[in-house]
């Protein structure tokens, strides 16, 4: 479900945020141990048929993000491609191509839908430029330098990416100096929008929306009892529970269901120990049992 409540701003650096994340899902294969060995490039993909794609200037920006049917064999647009699939090793992961092409059509094409009304025309160099003409050199080199300012939105092919356009419209939100006119109310619903829909369509790429995991032969260290790993939408939200309940007698709180919680970095990380030594101490009694039987036998 899309989160509402998300500001716009948070939407967008979200997508900064995530962006290298979920580019880094297009060839990894998702393990299948707890804890991974590194949980920021290595989460798990949701929805391997939740693909949009849309010829552009058809749709608007958060109509592209949401439309649940798409072609992929459909070539995308001209000058709005910026992954190259024959230069990636397989299994190539196709949903989560088609996520970043539509998260990044849209947010470029917002970004060309608000810098078309906010953003100053680019200043003009002299088209024959006289050099004893000492208004017509500062003329240009002002063109340059209006050319080359980072706050400038570029409709051409350079740095049309996702996390550039989001930058770009999160500078816009926050009021940073730039050759563009103040964000109406209208523009900030707009981009409010389609930026969380894309933080949405990112998050549930990679898997960051909240759900449960059973944590499949790591037991409860001290009831054996079954845990799960719930993830939520940052790493403040990961937790793992026992489903043992109140009888566990784990040195942790209770959740509001009645079971015995670890939650936060060092909360999870002693859990990890203590399953880890457990799970030592196991391995030495098999063993142990294993050589009684031999000598049993022999």
């Amino acid at each position: 479900m899309q989160n509402t409540t998300r500001t716009p701003t948070e939407a967008l650096r979200i997508v900064v945020e995530h962006w290298p994340h979920l580019r880094a899902l297009i060839d990894t294969a998702t393990p299948d141990v707890w804890p991974p060995a590194n949980p920021s490039l290595y989460l798990r993909a949701l929805d391997e048929h939740d693909a949009a794609e849309a010829a552009a200037g058809h749709l608007s920006p958060a109509e592209y993000l949401a439309r649940p049917g798409h072609d992929q064999d459909e070539a995308p647009a001209a000058g709005h491609e910026h992954l190259v699939l024959a230069e990636q090793p397989a299994p190539l992961r196709l949903h989560v191509v088609d996520a970043s092409r539509a998260v990044e059509a849209a947010l470029c094409s917002l970004a060309d839908e608000i810098a078309a009304q906010v953003q100053r025309r680019q200043i003009s160099a002299p088209t024959r430029p006289n050099p004893n003409d000492s208004t017509g050199r500062d003329l240009a080199l002002l063109a340059v330098r209006d050319e080359a300012d980072p706050q400038r939105w570029h409709y051409n092919l350079r740095e049309r990416t996702a996390p550039r356009a989001a930058k770009w419209l999160l500078a816009r939100i926050e009021g940073e100096p730039g050759p563009c006119e103040s964000l109406t109310l209208a523009h900030r619903r707009l981009i409010g929008r389609v930026a969380r829909e894309a933080a949405r369509r990112i998050e549930r790429t990679i898997g960051a929306e909240h759900r449960s995991v059973p944590m499949g032969e790591q037991p409860c260290p001290w009831c054996a009892g079954q845990l799960v790993m719930h993830r939520g939408a940052d790493d403040d939200a990961a937790a793992v529970t026992c489903e043992t309940g109140a009888a566990c007698c784990a040195p942790t709180s209770l959740d509001g269901e009645g079971r015995r919680v670890w939650r936060g970095a060092e909360a999870l990380l002693a859990l990890h120990e203590a399953v880890a030594a457990a799970a030592r101490r196991r391995r030495r009694r098999d063993q142990k049992r294993a050589e009684r039987s031999r000598r049993a036998a022999a």
